[in-house]
């Protein structure tokens, strides 16, 4: 008996100390700041498709450990200084530099709201992105100019958000390709030989709202590919102008024209999309030969 009382009390007693144990992460453990998402690496990415008044959005979020207990209204203000700050300081050796595109944007109101209970808001605008150019480097720069309560970060307040271009053709695909070199018989172009096959990952730039634009063959398609050249960027858009094919949806339909893009020597081709796939051929040369690349590309 005197054993199991002992044991009865001691239970109590733990019972009693479990309960009064304090939780630490009751209470707020860390400051709670008003900042934009992304702001830590100063510049993100949005994808915008080509077209008349696209949505777009920057997000403003708060930090700490427990949701707010009241809305906060976020102001923010365009922030042309920080695109020509990031610029001088990280762009001055790039092919191109960020662009304002303030002009293009349609921001209805520049304050959103937090509210309680939740973790972020968005501040909505639209893009007039039909005319953009593919290989300029667009951006909106962004700050938080007040808060209605806690505090703004004092670090990542500031935010370029720049746009990748896209389409719906737009993408990764792979490619699945023959090479055949052409001879004239009669008046026809017939494939001479058996063709080289030719397998790669194809990236497809948006240039416009039906317009994609690929590399010949197995062509370097990044920047960062003609790193070790003398003059990357040089390298680098010259390979555009000379290596690049695009595809023109027919309006309408699946079909597609083939031509080149810059100075690529297309002489006729045609290509058919779908199921997340391009059917294509096209004829071109080569100095004085002619050939043929004809295939599939498969997002």
């Amino acid at each position: 008996m005197k054993i199991s009382k002992i044991v009865a009390v001691f239970a109590a007693a733990l019972t009693a100390a479990a309960c009064s144990v304090v939780d630490p992460m009751a209470d707020e453990q860390y400051q709670k700041d008003i900042y934009i998402v992304g702001a830590y690496s100063k510049v993100a990415t949005f994808d915008l498709p080509y077209g008349d008044a696209q949505s777009a959005f920057v997000s403003i979020a708060v930090g700490g450990t427990l949701n707010i207990d009241r809305d906060v209204e976020v102001t923010l203000a365009n922030n042309d200084s920080i695109i020509t700050w990031y610029n001088n300081r990280y762009m001055l050796d790039a092919p191109v530099q960020y662009r304002q595109i303030t002009a293009a944007v349609n921001i209805p109101s520049w304050k959103t709201t937090i509210r309680a209970g939740d973790v972020y808001a968005h501040l909505p605008f639209t893009v007039n992105s039909t005319g953009l150019h593919c290989d300029s480097l667009y951006a909106i720069g962004f700050a938080i100019a007040s808060v209605s309560d806690y505090q703004k970060s004092a670090e990542d307040a500031e935010l370029i958000l720049t746009f990748k271009l896209t389409n719906e053709f737009s993408g990764a695909y792979q490619m699945e390709a023959t090479k055949t070199q052409l001879e004239l018989s009669d008046t026809s172009w017939i494939e001479k030989g058996m063709g080289l096959p030719v397998s790669i990952q194809r990236t497809l730039t948006a240039v416009s709202a039906d317009t994609v634009r690929f590399f010949h063959e197995k062509t370097k398609e990044t920047l960062a590919d003609y790193s070790n050249s003398y003059d990357p960027g040089a390298d680098y858009f010259a390979a555009i102008s000379s290596s690049c094919i695009k595809l023109g949806r027919v309006a309408g339909s699946n079909r597609f024209t083939v031509e080149a893009y810059g100075d690529f020597p297309v002489i006729d081709g045609e290509a058919t999309f779908a199921n997340g796939s391009f059917t294509f051929r096209y004829d071109y040369t080569e100095g004085s030969a002619r050939y043929r690349m004809q295939g599939t590309l498969s997002k």
